[in-house]
């Protein structure tokens, strides 16, 4: 309910102060759920995508995050799920049909270039089988970088969905270090040039 409730209002807020668009919505696999994987610029970022993306999509966050009560309070709401240990109930949410949301840079971006992928997307796409949707997330980085307080009003931003990446198409308990490597360089090409194209 807070999931849907929170949706409807940072809907309005963003498309009344930002101009909000969305590419790429036909590239949302209809046929089986999938692994919402993009570049991370600002805090804003996965309440933009959580707009963009119509499904519902449970978040990893940082488990830092939940030191404040506040922070704490929204995070639960949206049924996030913290840092540590959240490998085996990603797997269990994805295997249930759920949606995974995550920013394999791990944290934000100090000067909005792409920084290096963890390899706990191309994990679970793996371990899995379910499909990789990248994203590139433009503009909110200008609108809130992680040294400004307050976002900036009535700058535009844009979430790019790309076509969904499938590293298995089966699932495997046995997960190769070298297809996790090369699984985890191939997300992270196909967000950048996406970023790149603008």
């Amino acid at each position: 309910m807070w999931y849907w409730a929170f949706r409807f209002l940072f809907t309005i807020i963003l498309r009344l102060f930002f101009k909000f668009k969305v590419e790429g919505k036909e590239n949302i696999p209809k046929k089986t759920n999938f692994i919402v994987v993009s570049n991370h610029a600002s805090f804003l970022d996965p309440i933009v995508l959580g707009l963009a993306i119509p499904q519902k999509v449970y978040w990893i966050a940082f488990q830092k995050l939940y030191s404040k009560f506040w922070l704490r309070w929204f995070i639960q709401k949206m049924e996030s799920i913290p840092t540590g240990g959240s490998s085996k109930k990603a797997i269990y949410l994805l295997t249930q049909g759920k949606n995974i949301g995550l920013f394999p840079e791990g944290t934000r971006t100090n000067d909005g270039n792409l920084k290096k992928f963890r390899r706990g997307a191309a994990l679970l796409a793996i371990r899995t089988g379910r499909p990789i949707l990248p994203c590139a997330l433009l503009g909110t980085y200008r609108v809130l970088p992680w040294w400004r307080k307050f976002p900036k009003l009535f700058l535009p931003i844009k979430v790019k969905i790309g076509k969904p990446i499938y590293l298995l198409k089966e699932f495997d308990e046995i997960v190769d270090d070298l297809l996790l490597q090369e699984g985890t360089l191939r997300i992270r090409r196909v967000i950048e040039k996406m970023l790149n194209d603008g």
